[in-house]
């Protein structure tokens, strides 16, 4: 693949944000967009670092380490903040505890309770957002809106964690603002509650093909790879 257009669509993509967030009439530096660069090579983070992006989104966690043990070796590996975006396993919550700054897709306690033995012996802290299902597909993952409120308790349990916020993919089978409402409006819910260890005071919705309706939402994460890198391999 070829990363040349790179620069010129990152500069496409954050006036896209900024204007987004000027009609929400929200401050264009609320929103942090993640560069997804899953099934891409070390150079797709290469050409996005060297225009100024420094947060970059992995779904799997080995694939990711591949990277981050090659960035090093280019200069500057602790200017960047990884994202772990898929699904958390509970025998690799150890290592991304500490490899991840954060953690997007949490939606096991047994994954909670792994990430908080690591937090203890390691002394890391990732921040955590709680992944909440939208939409009907039992292919999707996820908590119920419903039982957020009992996860988020029995979470508190674990240890001295913190959830910064709800995290959601849009059901593509549906239209995406009503979603980003809703998970919007679960937050808000939610944040009212004071459950401890659950400031939610971020929300992590939109990707390439709808984050401006995420925006217009209150997304203060978007995940964009398509809109930054084209087509992925296999895609």
């Amino acid at each position: 693949m070829s990363y040349e257009r790179v620069g010129e669509r990152l500069a496409e993509v954050r006036e896209r944000v900024a204007e987004a967030a000027r009609r929400a009439g929200r401050a264009p530096g609320a929103v942090t967009v993640v560069a997804v660069t899953k099934r891409l090579g070390l150079e797709a983070v290469l050409a996005a670092a060297a225009c100024g992006q420094r947060d970059f989104g992995e779904n799997y966690v080995q694939e990711a380490l591949g990277k981050m043990q090659q960035w090093p070796e280019r200069g500057a590996g602790s200017e960047l903040r990884w994202h772990l975006l898929g699904r958390l396993q509970s025998n690799k919550a150890s290592v991304a505890a500490r490899s991840f700054a954060v953690l997007h897709a949490i939606d096991s306690l047994s994954a909670v309770r792994a990430i908080s033995r690591a937090a203890r012996e390691y002394g890391v802290a990732p921040e955590m957002f709680l992944e909440i299902k939208l939409g009907e597909s039992d292919q999707r993952g996820g908590v119920a809106a419903a039982a957020a409120e009992g996860f988020l308790r029995e979470a508190a349990l674990a240890g001295a964690l913190q959830f910064h916020g709800l995290m959601a993919v849009a059901d593509p089978a549906l239209a995406a603002r009503p979603q980003f409402a809703a998970l919007r409006e679960l937050r808000d819910r939610l944040a009212r509650l004071e459950i401890p260890g659950a400031p939610l005071a971020q929300l992590s919705m939109g990707m390439s093909g709808d984050f401006e309706d995420a925006i217009a939402e209150g997304a203060t994460v978007v995940r964009l790879g398509t809109v930054i890198f084209g087509a992925r391999p296999g895609a």
